[in-house]
């Protein structure tokens, strides 16, 4: 016999190990390969949520920046959209062909805090929203709202919504809004 050789009573052995293990590597590739769709799918929609919130974030941000008695901060729905009709490149920042996925609209809502001694000690009160004109309000609510801009679309995109209160300076002097919205 010599040194590599295999006695002739295991000669398909191997054929058969090979065909086992091809067997069992298929079998948890299987078993594995819908964990890494799930996982693909998952990154996806946290990408589009972080992008949906960082979106709406960037808006709040901008109201905040503006004085209080600008128009933007009116009383009322503020519809629309306000995002580019279409994507930037993230490496040029020049614009693309591909439309933007989400639209960006706000609100702001005007609220009046009780007075103290309407509120029983020790227990929580419930702000008053001013929805007439010429009214003394204490704090503007501002809420903006990213959403797919194609509903139809939007299957696994995410909306976002934050929120901000911007007290009134002069509560005197900056009088409430008509504000006709729900």
């Amino acid at each position: 016999m010599r040194l590599f050789e295999r006695p002739v009573a295991t000669a398909g052995i191997a054929l058969v190990e090979v065909l086992i293990a091809g067997a069992l590597f298929a079998a948890v590739i299987v078993a594995v390969f819908p964990l890494f769709l799930s996982s693909q799918r998952s990154n996806s929609v946290a990408a589009a949520y972080s992008e949906a919130n960082a979106l709406a974030r960037e808006g709040l941000e901008h109201l905040l920046d503006l004085a209080f008695d600008d128009p933007g901060l009116a009383a009322g729905a503020h519809g629309g959209n306000d995002l580019p009709p279409t994507r930037r490149d993230p490496e040029t920042g020049a614009p693309t062909s591909a439309p933007h996925p989400f639209r960006r609209a706000y609100r702001v809502l005007q609220f009046s805090i009780p007075a103290g001694e309407t509120v029983p000690r020790a227990e929580s009160f419930r702000p008053l929203r001013i929805r007439e004109p010429g009214v003394p309000f204490d704090y503007k609510r501002i809420d903006v709202t990213v959403e797919p801009a194609f509903p139809q679309g939007a299957r696994g995109l995410p909306s976002a919504r934050v929120s901000a209160i911007r007290a009134n300076p002069a509560p005197e002097t900056h009088l409430s809004a008509s504000d006709a919205g729900p």
